[in-house]
């Protein structure tokens, strides 16, 4: 798990043609926000389901399927099983009452129930929608785009700085607790001891990486004031984004699908298909 997480923190801009590439970062952003806020409107497994096969045609389609199905994997199988196992007996989840089957473990009689299972597929599910649609943005848009996308959406500079400095970091750091490792345990270093031990232990890896952490942000600094970041003067940005056609009509069919959101939630509720008696009743 930990090595697949350190794939994931490394992953970066894929350069594509594709149409979702070509889209501007501001509807990207926006998209990001609409299919996480529709995907929460609803406790129906079944709609949410369908909102993260929809946006994983879409990684299919900007030609990122890979990354973003690794990450999906990785998030939702095993929360899904965690929550099965918690919340689908009878105490596990207050509204249960519904029996699927009941399983004999232990010389006791042990019952699954179809509410709980509903909620534990539904929750996983959301947050692979927001986490799949974050990285269809991230992946398909260069860091320069975004710079511009966060200061044209009148975000300030800093934020922008903020961001862009924490996604050009994070794999820098990472290669460089690699290096730090490799480099202590060839200097003597036992990581295969008990617990307190293995802490003392890694102060050696935490101490050099904070210090050149620090050595490093002391060094952007300086180069940030010698090009003249904090000066009062009207900033412009190093790559100018427009809408195009594709954007309008991809924003139009984001509103065509709100409106028919609009007409399903206000008709039916948020569990129209499958009918969850809790949320009925709530």
């Amino acid at each position: 798990m930990s090595a697949v997480g350190s794939l994931l923190l490394k992953r970066a801009y894929t350069a594509g043609n594709t149409f979702f590439h070509r889209l501007d970062g501001r509807t990207k952003f926006i998209f990001f926000w609409w299919i996480s806020i529709i995907a929460y409107l609803f406790y129906d497994y079944v709609i949410v389901t369908i909102i993260l096969a929809a946006l994983l045609i879409l990684a299919r389609i900007a030609k990122i399927h890979k990354q973003i199905y690794l990450t999906e994997a990785v998030i939702i199988i095993p929360w899904i099983l965690v929550g099965i196992i918690i919340l689908s007996p009878s105490a596990g989840f207050q509204d249960n009452e519904t029996v699927l089957f009941t399983v004999k473990l232990f010389g006791r009689e042990i019952s699954f129930y179809y509410e709980g299972l509903a909620f534990a597929i539904t929750w996983p599910t959301r947050i692979g929608v927001c986490i799949g649609s974050a990285m269809l943005f991230y992946l398909t848009t260069p860091l320069a785009e975004i710079t511009s996308t966060i200061t044209r959406m009148k975000m300030s500079y800093k934020l922008a700085y903020m961001f862009t400095a924490a996604v050009q970091l994070i794999p820098i750091l990472a290669d460089e607790v690699g290096t730090i490792y490799q480099a202590q345990v060839s200097r003597g270093l036992k990581t295969d001891v008990g617990l307190m031990k293995k802490f003392k232990n890694y102060i050696a890896l935490v101490v050099p990486l904070t210090l050149s952490s620090l050595n490093r942000v002391q060094t952007r600094a300086i180069t940030l004031e010698s090009r003249g970041f904090t000066a009062p003067t009207k900033k412009t940005p190093l790559k100018e984004i427009a809408f195009k056609r594709e954007d309008f009509l991809f924003m139009a069919g984001m509103i065509a699908i709100t409106l028919l959101v609009a007409y399903i939630y206000l008709k039916y509720g948020s569990s129209p298909i499958v009918h969850l008696k809790y949320v009925v009743a709530g």
